[in-house]
């Protein structure tokens, strides 16, 4: 059943330009009809890729401000809470102290850290370490390979078998408190390419036909949508099925556009057409 009358707290980045992060969270849970409190956690002018270099703003001072006129409006119920993208171990600390004195039911977190096999530049161990206490105050990450690999002190890619990723997941597992649910994204099967998570001591993944080409925005797309299903109480595993999905429809739309299109972002038509219309479902009894 959806929240009602609460609100999804979004932290993650914003591109002024382009249909990603913050700009794409936002779209998708406006489609679950669920109220959003956004957290830039920085601004930019573009995203980080094909535009040059972007300017770019940070926000700390004003994100401290915000919670704290949040915390004087009695009807601004923060029930659930998507975290992306953040950038500074400061901002991530700030973050980390807000989630940690809120009751959420669920706290969905992409521990945005790399890719490809390596950190992004400008972080570091330290930043490591902040993404670490972040993490302890969610229900569900996100992770892609590098970035579970990072955590466990781990070597994974998307082709990692399923022994080494389920290994990966046994030592995240005893580094945390309380137990969280972990999907690695970005895992390639066969031809297909998509998500997955322990299951009975097996891995489950669920997949999607593989689309070759670069589309920026994927990890982002997929935590919001599986954010939305997951506040409509849609069980972890339908969940993620249906956040695939939805993530290959932007993708396979995304790529009939030219290739210097793509930097904009996904497109997003055909997946918030069918958020909107589960959501109606659900409303009309459906789900």
């Amino acid at each position: 059943m959806m929240i009602s009358e609460s609100s999804i707290l979004v932290a993650e980045d914003f591109s002024a330009v382009g249909r990603m992060s913050m700009t794409a969270a936002i779209s998708v849970l406006s489609g679950f009809g669920i109220q959003t409190a956004a957290i830039p956690t920085e601004v930019l002018s573009t995203q980080t890729e094909g535009f040059g270099k972007p300017v770019v703003s940070k926000s700390d001072d004003w994100i401290e401000q915000t919670v704290k006129h949040w915390q004087t409006i009695p009807d601004l119920n923060l029930k659930a809470a998507l975290v992306g993208y953040v950038g500074s171990s400061a901002t991530v600390d700030l973050l980390t102290t807000l989630l940690r004195t809120s009751k959420m039911n669920h706290v969905v977190i992409d521990p945005v850290l790399g890719d490809r096999g390596t950190m992004y530049d400008g972080f570091d161990d330290h930043y490591l370490d902040a993404i670490r206490g972040l993490i302890e105050t969610a229900t569900v990450i996100t992770p892609n390979a590098t970035e579970l690999g990072l955590l466990t002190g781990t070597r994974l890619t998307p082709d990692s078998s399923d022994r080494d990723i389920l290994s990966a997941l046994a030592v995240f597992k005893k580094t945390v408190v309380h137990p969280i649910r972990v999907v690695v994204t970005g895992i390639r099967r066969d031809a297909g390419m998509g998500s997955c998570f322990s299951h009975n001591g097996k891995l489950a993944w669920n997949g999607s036909p593989f689309v070759s080409g670069h589309f920026y925005g994927t990890g982002d797309l997929f935590s919001a949508l599986l954010s939305g299903y997951l506040n409509f109480g849609v069980g972890f595993e339908s969940a993620v099925q249906r956040s695939v999905f939805g993530t290959y429809e932007a993708v396979a739309q995304t790529a009939k556009l030219n290739v210097d299109r793509r930097k904009y972002g996904l497109d997003l038509t055909k997946t918030l057409n069918d958020v909107t219309k589960f959501t109606l479902g659900q409303k009309r009894g459906e789900l």
